[in-house]
C-alpha cells in the first residue's frame, strides 16, 4: 500500500474517532445539562412551595390572633357589666351569664389555634427546602415570626395578665359544693348554678385584676399582629408571592373538605367576625336559633359639663328561623317578628347625675331603635356549605351586595361548640 493511501486511511480513521468522541461528549454534556435543568426546576418548585406554605401559615396565625382578640372584645363588656353590677346577674339573659362564664373560666385543655407549630416544624426540619430558598432575609423574617409567636405563647401560659380568674381548681371546688338539683338534665350546671358562680366571682380580686388588665392584653396582641403583618408583607415581596398563588395553595393543600349532610349541619356553631360573635343553633327539627353579640358605642353630650361621653355598650339579640339543606346549599329563612333583644348594658357608674340622665335617655332611644329594627328584620340566605374532615369546622360561601351595589363574595368559617 502506498504511503499516500496509508495517510488517507489514517486521516479517515481519526476523523471517525474524533467524531465519535465529540458526539459522546456532546451527549454527556446534554445529559448533564438536562439533568441540571430538571434538578434546578425541582429545587425552584420546592423553594416556591416552602415559601408559600410559611407565608400562608403566618397569615393564618395573624387571622387566628385577630379572632381571639375579637372574642375578648365581644365578651369583655358582658363580663364587666355583670361584675360591676352583681344585682344584674339574676335578671340578664342566661346567654349573657354563659358568656361571662366562658370569658372568666380558665381553659387548660385547649391550645390557641395560632400556637399550632406544625408548619414551623416542617420549615425548620426540612433543611434542604430552606437552604434552597436563596434568600436569607426571607428566612430571617420567618424565623422571627415563629420566635415572636413562641414568646407570646409562653406569655399567655405563664403571665398573670392572661390568667383567667376562675381556675380549674376553683371551678371543681364550686362544682363539688352543688347538689344534684343544681344540674340540668344533661349533667351540666343549671341556669341557677351558673348565675350563682358568676355572683361568687364578682367580689374576688382575681376577677377585678383580670378585667382591669383587658387593655394590656389587647395591646400585647395588637403589637404582635402589627409586627407579623409587616414582616409577612415583606416576605411576600421578597419571594414575589401573589394572592393568586396563596389561593391556589389553599385550594390544593388546605381546603380538604367533605360534603354537607343534615346531620353534620345540626348542632351549635360559632362564627367570629370583625363586628360580632354569632352563635347558630341548627336544630334537628329544622328550626334555627341565632344569637348575635356585639359592642355598640354610646355617645351623648352633657351640656351642663360641656363634654361628650363615649362608652362601649355590650348588646345581644336573638333571632328564630328555619333552615334546610338543598344539596350543598344551606338555605336559612328569617321572618319578621321573630327577633328579640336579650341585653343592652350601659354602665353609668361613676358618672355625674346629669351624665347618667343623658345616658339613660340614650339607652332608651337605642333600645327603641334596635327593637324597631328587629321587628322588621328578615332574611332569606343561601350559602354554599362544606365541612373539614373532622366535621367540627363548617365553611360558608355566599354573595352580598357591597356599598357600591356590586356583588361581593363572603367566606365565613364556623366552629362547632358543645351543646
Amino acid at each position: 500500500m502506498s504511503e499516500k493511501k496509508k495517510r488517507v486511511l489514517l486521516n479517515d480513521w481519526w476523523r471517525q474517532f474524533l467524531t465519535g468522541v465529540m458526539g459522546t461528549a456532546i451527549g454527556v454534556g446534554l445529559t448533564f445539562a438536562v439533568s441540571n435543568m430538571v434538578d434546578n426546576h425541582k429545587k425552584a418548585q420546592v423553594r416556591r412551595q416552602t415559601a408559600t406554605m410559611v407565608v400562608y401559615d403566618i397569615d393564618e396565625m395573624i387571622r387566628e390572633m385577630k379572632e381571639d382578640l375579637q372574642w375578648e372584645k365581644t365578651l369583655y363588656p358582658v363580663a364587666m357589666s355583670l361584675v360591676s353590677h352583681p344585682e344584674k346577674v339574676d335578671v340578664v339573659s342566661i346567654d349573657s351569664v354563659k358568656q361571662a362564664v366562658a370569658y372568666l373560666l380558665e381553659d387548660v385543655t385547649s391550645i390557641p389555634g395560632w400556637a399550632n407549630d406544625t408548619k414551623e416544624k416542617a420549615f425548620t426540619g426540612g433543611m434542604e427546602a430552606w437552604q434552597n430558598l436563596e434568600n436569607t432575609r426571607f428566612y430571617d423574617n420567618v424565623q422571627k415570626c415563629y420566635l415572636r409567636r413562641a414568646d407570646l405563647y409562653r406569655t399567655v401560659q405563664k403571665d398573670l395578665v392572661f390568667r383567667r380568674p376562675i381556675s380549674e381548681a376553683l371551678f371543681d371546688q364550686f362544682a363539688a359544693g352543688i347538689s344534684i338539683d343544681d344540674l340540668s338534665d344533661d349533667g351540666s350546671l343549671s341556669e341557677e348554678s351558673l348565675r350563682k358562680l358568676v355572683k361568687q366571682m364578682c367580689d374576688k380580686p382575681e376577677t377585678v385584676r383580670y378585667l382591669r388588665e383587658y387593655r394590656l392584653r389587647n395591646m400585647v396582641y395588637n403589637e404582635l399582629i402589627d409586627e407579623l403583618t409587616r414582616l409577612n408583607q415583606e416576605n411576600k415581596f421578597l419571594m414575589s408571592i401573589s394572592d393568586e398563588e396563596i389561593e391556589a395553595y389553599i385550594r390544593k393543600n388546605v381546603q380538604k373538605t367533605k360534603p354537607a349532610t343534615p346531620s353534620l349541619v345540626a348542632g351549635v356553631w360559632e362564627a367570629q367576625t370583625n363586628e360580632a360573635t354569632e352563635t347558630f343553633w341548627f336544630k334537628p327539627d329544622h328550626t334555627s336559633d341565632v344569637t348575635v353579640v356585639f359592642v355598640a358605642v354610646a355617645e351623648f353630650r352633657v351640656e351642663s359639663e360641656d363634654r361628650v361621653v363615649r362608652m362601649d355598650v355590650p348588646v345581644s339579640y336573638r333571632m328564630v328561623g328555619e333552615w334546610e339543606l338543598e344539596g350543598d346549599v344551606l338555605h336559612m329563612v328569617l321572618k319578621p317578628g321573630n327577633c328579640e333583644i336579650l341585653s343592652v348594658d350601659l354602665n353609668l357608674d361613676g358618672l355625674s347625675e346629669a351624665a347618667r340622665a343623658k345616658g339613660e335617655e340614650w339607652l332608651a332611644a337605642y333600645r327603641q331603635q334596635l327593637n324597631e329594627y328587629l321587628q322588621v328584620l328578615s332574611d332569606d340566605m343561601r350559602a354554599n356549605v362544606s365541612f373539614d374532615l373532622t366535621g367540627d369546622r363548617m365553611f360558608w360561601e355566599y354573595q352580598v351586595t357591597s356599598s357600591t351595589s356590586q356583588p361581593e363574595a363572603v367566606r365565613l368559617q364556623l366552629v362547632r361548640k358543645p351543646q
